[in-house]
């Protein structure tokens, strides 16, 4: 347990506590298009339980005073590729705006890299996570060269093909700082989103993730997403803060 302030963060290890239950349902009502909570807390299980997975669920909750859930973030470690990937970042409505949720998603990439460090004695080679098109968030790692927003359509399970250029990919340098990646090195990472962190099981038969790799494939080569200029801006709010 870890104090932030009149905040305490918790990490969630145990599917049968209330507070597992609590975030997730935070999460899903917050957000909207996630996996069933059931699902969510099968993760938490499989890692109490010590199940091979191919990379840990991570929860992590920040609670008040009452220990009411504030904020929660999920993530996972996607060992197959040597990358975290922040599934989920919600913050209570009533608490919106006071940057919680940036705080939180801070905790949740050390848990990250402390399991890579644990399994591959280094840090994973990136953390990747999915943002809405536009996001000023996103805008602001950019400039400050934190982050590489990947040039390609992206989408996750539940996208439409209509709903094109809806989010975007990115990915925060940390052990490989490369601008330009192979596309077959983001298939691969985009195949273990799908299949590991929302548990997707044949996502070659999804004809919008067939459409993903095509595009990928017909690149040959994946760099920055060209709606992303170099601008600093200040650093505000996070996604889930809002």
């Amino acid at each position: 347990m870890i104090a932030e302030g009149e905040y305490r963060v918790v990490v969630v290890d145990d599917e049968r506590a209330p507070l597992a239950t609590e975030a997730l349902e935070l999460i899903s009502t917050s957000i909207g298009d996630v996996q069933p909570v059931n699902d969510l807390l099968s993760e938490i299980e499989e890692r109490r339980r010590g199940m091979p997975s191919g990379g840990d669920a991570h929860l992590l909750a920040m609670v008040d005073d009452d220990g009411r859930a504030a904020a929660a973030a999920a993530g996972i470690y996607l060992e197959g590729v040597n990358a975290g990937f922040i599934t989920y970042l919600a913050v209570r409505k009533d608490l919106r705006g006071k940057l919680l949720g940036r705080g939180l998603r801070g905790h949740l990439v050390n848990s990250i890299r402390a399991e890579a460090r644990r399994k591959n004695g280094a840090d994973p080679a990136w953390i990747v996570g999915e943002v809405r098109s536009g996001s000023p968030w996103l805008q602001t790692l950019v400039g400050a060269g934190q982050a590489i927003p990947f040039g390609f359509p992206y989408f996750h399970p539940w996208m439409q093909r209509r709903s094109e250029g809806r989010y975007v990919l990115y990915r925060e340098p940390l052990a490989d700082t490369r601008a330009k990646l192979p596309a077959q090195e983001v298939v691969r990472l985009v195949y273990t989103i799908w299949r590991r962190a929302y548990r997707i099981r044949f996502p070659l038969q999804s004809e919008t993730f067939c459409y993903m790799i095509e595009r990928l494939q017909a690149a040959g080569t994946i760099g920055a997403h060209p709606d992303f200029a170099q601008a600093s801006l200040p650093l505000t709010q996070l996604p889930g803060d809002n």
